[in-house]
């Protein structure tokens, strides 16, 4: 695309994270050999003709990637919290500076900006609107339609209890109460499509897909809700303490079924191009990683809530997820550590293949193996103990770090794709929002394994992504949109917050509920799979503005680890 962008975040930089801008062009001599930048202080570069600068340095010309050439402009030593302006500068001549080629919009720098302005927008307000709005007021109205779809559901709790659980601390008591009747309302719904399975003959514990279009059994759902009631019924245990049994009492009945009664889900609505995989494939009668991952969660969050049995499940299911872990000897595209999609396959995970509702309808947690260090912190004793710690740490350093290293904005790839190797937007039949949110969590466990400071600026370029430090929204990007429309120059890129009414400028979605965050950036329009995965058609090209629920869930769950993270730092 024949477009120019000066991109920053929206929203803001925190004050002790890597704090970046970045200039994209179509033209690799957009800016000249040595060009530096300037920080100043807005107030100065308003009224003053000459302002001093806060902060110098170079403007790094970091490569090409997605078609586009790319300038790195890392401002991270300025720690003052305040309102800021970048010029960019041509080379000097002699001893007169150069002339000034181009000025950012203001940005701001402060404590916690992420935290205070998207917590309350998108887990509460959000979500009470959405409660309000859903169909006969149960669960939440999801995707800007009628659907209340169990997996949807069922991350965007996981999410919600994330929060609740490590973030309370930050919160008020009002919000926490607030948080908490979500917790209830959401889990509400799950229960009422685990009850309506037995009207399908599905055995005892599993949940229909969604009432009332989609009365059909998808495993991935059950998982996902597993560890959702697992989770919700401990941290009720003190203030609810009936809900709370009754939650982990349907977790248990939802896991058994897992365990004792389910099957694969079969061939139906399977995307071999989603997936990399020839076009001919037959899907083998086998459970894909991320869904034994899911349900090892299961597991240890059982466990955390007393029910003990579920240890010996844990452990046997972690056993299958690790040996499916690509070894260096069969490295694709350099890179090993992550994860063949079904043991019987040669293709590997990929971070998202979320499409249609069948067998891929749910896969948005990308590579999430973190239980696999809650469940060595937990059992530490455990003779697989360590080769747990070794498991997340190969991914992480031989996977996850040299992946997104591989694009200057540090986001999480989708995944390597035979032939082409290692591709960022081509796949999905939308954007990947939600799994950009737990691939910074994941980052940031990784945290723990790994002392490799890389980690940090992985969890915070997936988190700036939503909030406006991304590839910017040009002319030709709402060809991907059903609904959204703005004014956009020909020929720019312009950063936008992906979460609505928050930021200084902000992308549209379906509803325009405050605190939503839509698919986002992707190469495929939206709810289309018709663009080949090559490395020739990887570019975010279009974006994608329906607004489902879990999007917002997963940014809450990275924000919220990077924020626990930096609690123990300080």
């Amino acid at each position: 695309m024949h477009v120019n962008g000066f991109l920053t975040s929206q929203i803001g930089y925190d004050l002790g994270d890597p704090k970046r801008a970045l200039i994209r062009s179509y033209r690799g001599d957009y800016l000249p050999e040595g060009a530096t930048f300037e920080l100043l202080s807005a107030v100065a570069a308003e009224t003053e003709v000459r302002p001093q600068p806060l902060l110098t340095g170079s403007v790094r010309y970091w490569g090409e990637v997605w078609n586009a050439h790319w300038w790195e402009i890392d401002f991270s030593e300025l720690e003052e919290a305040g309102s800021y302006v970048i010029a960019v500068r041509a080379p000097a001549a002699g001893e007169r500076p150069g002339d000034i080629l181009h000025r950012s919009e203001m940005i701001e720098l402060g404590d916690n900006i992420l935290w205070r302005t998207t917590v309350e927008p998108i887990a509460l307000e959000q979500m009470e609107a959405r409660a309000q709005q859903a169909r006969n007021g149960m669960g939440w109205k999801d995707s800007g339609a009628e659907w209340r779809e169990a997996n949807s559901h069922a991350s965007t709790l996981i999410g919600l209890c994330e929060l609740l659980s490590i973030g309370f601390q930050w919160l008020a008591s009002d919000q926490v109460a607030r948080l908490r009747r979500q917790i209830i309302h959401g889990c509400d719904y799950l229960a009422v499509l685990q009850d309506a399975g037995p009207r399908i003959g599905a055995s005892k514990g599993a949940l229909v897909h969604e009432i009332p279009n989609h009365l059909l059994l998808i495993p991935g759902d059950t998982a996902q809700a597993v560890v959702a009631f697992a989770y919700a019924g401990r941290l009720l245990a003190d203030t609810h303490p009936e809900q709370g049994a009754a939650y982990v009492a349907r977790a248990v009945r939802a896991m058994d079924y897992l365990i004792v009664d389910a099957a694969p889900y079969g061939g139906e609505n399977f995307s071999a191009m989603n997936h990399g995989a020839p076009e001919d494939f037959q899907v083998p009668d086998e459970f894909m990683t991320r869904d034994l991952a899911m349900m090892m969660w299961g597991c240890v969050q059982l466990y955390a809530a007393g029910q003990t049995a579920y240890k010996r499940h844990a452990v046997r299911l972690a056993r299958a997820v690790m040996a499916r872990q690509v070894p260096a000897s069969q490295s694709e595209d350099g890179l090993y550590g992550h994860f063949y999609t079904f043991a019987s396959a040669s293709f590997t995970e990929k971070a998202n293949c979320h499409h249609h509702v069948g067998h891929d309808t749910g896969t948005t947690f990308p590579h999430f193996i973190v239980p696999l260090l809650d469940m060595a912190s937990r059992w530490p004793d455990h003779l697989d103990a360590a080769r747990w710690r070794t498991c997340v740490r190969r991914f992480a350093e031989s996977y996850l770090i040299p992946g997104c290293r591989r694009n200057p904005f540090y986001l999480l790839p989708m995944g390597v794709f035979p032939g082409e190797g290692l591709l960022s937007f081509c796949g999905p039949w939308h954007g990947i929002n939600v799994s950009y949110g737990f691939g910074a969590a994941l980052a940031a466990a990784c945290e723990n394994i790994s002392a490799l400071p890389v980690l940090r600026q992985i969890v915070v370029g997936n988190l700036q992504w939503f909030c406006g430090l991304n590839a910017g929204i040009t002319k030709k990007s709402f060809e991907g949109c059903l609904l959204w429309r703005d004014e956009v120059p020909e020929g720019e890129a312009l950063s936008f917050s992906q979460i609505y009414g928050v930021g200084r400028r902000w992308t549209g979605n379906w509803t325009g509920i405050r605190g939503t965050v839509p698919n986002g950036f992707s190469v495929n329009p939206q709810f289309q799979l018709v663009v080949e995965p090559t490395k020739d058609n990887d570019e975010p090209s279009l974006y994608t503005d329906e607004d489902r629920i879990p999007h917002g869930a997963g940014f809450l769950v990275g924000l919220t680890a990077l924020r626990d993270r930096k609690r123990f730092e300080r």
